[in-house]
């Protein structure tokens, strides 16, 4: 039976008192944080300081005992208390409820096999192999369990599926370097699981309340294709540090250093100009997220620094500006990241001569006219266009031009989107070469001159006051602006009067349906003032007499003969 000596008891009583402690803080701490922060992670934070803090209060207490059996004890206590600290904090977590419990049994069936291997009262060494052994595989399986609950916590299905067949994975492998007694278990490894759980509870929340939080307050300050753009961009961004920072944890908690820099030792192109191997390769990749996420993200920030009524455009054209030289950018750091820099690819590039010039000639004029447009001006995301020779028949449009707006100015390209809804995408060098029609260069004001025909009976100046008034009636007229109805001219069947007045096209791309309201007004405030609006009629002079002759009729009746003359 296990008794404690008198000299040993004092290290395990104080460290019974800092588990009461640690109790009694927890208390105390969940009556603070009550609805007053966010309850999940100060819980596992506090659980993982708890779990570092008994582990590190255990070991120096241990030190202090004169005995080796009763030092492993108290180590092993401390281990034991850790442990079942830390899936508290997984537990809380992930709320799961069904099998919960089956990880504290490994850990205290762990903790019971150093017990039995350390007081055993008779010496067995196939039986003490077997404990040792046994020991280590609870652990391994606990460990195991925690990781799967973890990764369960996780939002993104493809990092949950990562990290629980990673953290399989390399559980399998310290298992096997534990049992050959290569990796040894001290506070580093338990530091390590510890940083795990905490960063898993952070990425948690981050997606759970943070990104829901950050949507809604910029929910009247970006358009929703923006914050959907935003949103899906950080949790990229964030799952992405997480797999880079549980790499490296992992990589420092396995002591696996050697084999992991067999990974960059590993070519897939070894030359004497270019060397990439599996580690850099990888490297790359994770950078290349990394920075094209944070390009993304921070490409829609910015439009935030202008102010709402400018935000549209002159916000658009920052953020294409921002996102071409980001482009480039990145481009050169994930180049120079795999060993390949511009002293490699010259000579590349003059090997193949002429070939790659003509190759990337259009490339380059397209990429060079995007940065002509962004910094000249003249061409901004928001514009308003008409591009002439452009027909979409698919969809009934028949116009030899279309009409639309600028919805990005990309690298080689800019997309139009018209008013049926069709994106067009147009090489950047074709708005250097042609001309373009901007109907928002310096401002939206556009003035519509729309044709009006009424009889000759007609009063000229009632039409004015009718179609007036009509002009004012209709929502899209910029009222600061001058209107005016013109006589146009005498026309062959008709008077033509022209209602001219100014609109925002960027508020009202729909100028078509503009002229039909005004129409649709115009005719029932024409009818009602009894005022016609005439078709075309031709009166058909002859030169000579015409003769007509009719056919008698087959049934015999008379038919009037007589002459008609023009």
């Amino acid at each position: 039976m296990l008794k404690l000596e008198p000299n040993t008891q004092i290290p395990f009583a104080l460290f019974l008192a800092a588990v009461v402690l640690t109790l009694l803080a927890e208390l105390t701490l969940r009556k603070l944080i009550k609805q007053k922060i966010e309850e999940i992670i100060a819980d596992v934070v506090f659980l993982i300081v708890s779990s570092l803090f008994l582990f590190s209060v255990g070991w120096f207490l241990s030190e202090q005992l004169p005995y080796w059996d009763y030092r492993e004890l108290l180590r092993n206590l401390s281990i034991l208390t850790s442990a079942i600290y830390i899936t508290r904090a997984a537990h809380i977590l992930t709320n799961r409820k069904e099998l919960r419990f089956i990880p504290y049994i490994c850990f205290t069936l762990a903790f019971l096999s150093s017990v039995l291997f350390l007081f055993l009262p008779f010496e067995s060494p196939e039986l003490l192999k077997g404990l040792i052994v046994a020991k280590k595989f609870f652990i391994f399986v606990g460990s195991l369990l925690v990781i799967w609950e973890l990764s369960s916590a996780i939002s993104r299905e493809i990092i949950a599926r990562t990290v629980k067949v990673t953290g399989t994975i390399l559980l399998s492998v310290l298992f096997v370097l534990w049992e050959l007694d290569y990796l040894k278990l001290d506070f580093k490894t338990l530091f390590g699981i510890a940083l795990i759980v905490f960063l898993t509870a952070l990425l948690t929340v981050m997606n759970s309340k943070f990104l829901p939080l950050l949507k809604e307050k910029l929910k009247g300050e970006l358009p929703q294709k923006d914050l959907d753009s935003l949103e899906q961009n950080l949790k990229v961004l964030m799952s992405t540090l997480y797999l880079l920072l549980l790499i490296e944890i992992l990589k420092e908690l396995s002591n696996l250093d050697n084999l992991i820099g067999k990974l960059y030792s590993l070519y897939i192109i070894n030359t004497d100009l270019i060397k990439i191997s599996v580690g850099t390769l990888i490297n790359s990749s994770f950078l290349g997220i990394v920075l094209f996420s944070l390009l993304n993200v921070g490409k829609k920030l910015v439009k935030l620094s202008f102010p709402k009524e400018r935000r549209e455009v002159e916000g658009g054209s920052a953020e294409a500006l921002i996102f071409n030289l980001g482009v480039l950018f990145n481009v050169i750091i994930i180049l120079s990241s795999l060993g390949i820099t511009w002293k490699v690819l010259l000579p590349i590039a003059g090997t193949l001569g002429v070939g790659i010039g003509f190759g990337l000639q259009a490339i380059m004029n397209n990429y060079v006219s995007g940065f002509i447009l962004l910094f000249s001006k003249k061409l901004k995301v928001g514009d308003i266009l008409e591009l002439p020779s452009i027909s979409v028949t698919t969809l009934g449009t028949t116009s030899p031009s279309v009409f639309g707006k600028v919805e990005d100015i990309g690298i080689l390209s800019t997309i139009i989107r018209t008013n049926d809804g069709v994106e067009i995408s147009i090489p950047n060098s074709s708005f250097i070469n042609s001309p373009i029609v901007n109907f928002s260069y310096k401002d939206p004001y556009v003035r519509l001159k729309i044709p009006v025909g009424v009889a000759y009976s007609s009063d000229p100046l009632k039409v004015k006051e009718i179609l007036l008034s009509v002009i004012e009636e209709l929502p899209y007229t910029v009222k600061f602006l001058p209107k005016a109805v013109r006589f146009e001219e005498l026309g062959d069947s008709a008077l033509i009067f022209k209602a001219i007045f100014w609109i925002d096209v960027r508020k009202n791309l729909w100028v078509r349906n503009i002229v039909s309201d005004f129409y649709y007004k115009a005719w029932y405030k024409l009818k009602e003032a009894g005022i016609e609006i005439p078709f075309p009629q031709n009166d058909i002079w002859f030169r000579n007499s015409l003769k007509v002759e009719i056919e008698k009729p087959e049934n015999g009746g008379i038919v009037d003969k007589g002459d008609f003359r023009a």
